[in-house]
């Protein structure tokens, strides 16, 4: 339950990004009336934060656990 809870968060997280790169570049290119440019970058560094963060917080998960050593014997 807990690797799916942490799977939602880094869609979440994702998406917040690529949206929030692409609206932030949206609204700057409404203001400074220039083309699709800000919104291109916006794309690109929502893209590349989206990516750095879904590495740091799927990194704990893929990495192999140790093996637990039982102490019955």
């Amino acid at each position: 339950m807990q690797v799916a809870v942490r799977l939602l968060g880094l869609g979440w997280y994702v998406s917040v990004c690529i949206v929030g790169g692409v609206l932030g570049g949206v609204w700057l290119d409404a203001r400074l009336g220039v083309a699709p440019l800000f919104t291109l970058l916006g794309v690109g560094l929502g893209l590349i934060v989206a990516a750095w963060g879904a590495y740091r917080m799927a990194a704990p998960l893929l990495s192999p656990r140790p093996m637990r050593k039982d102490n019955d014997e």
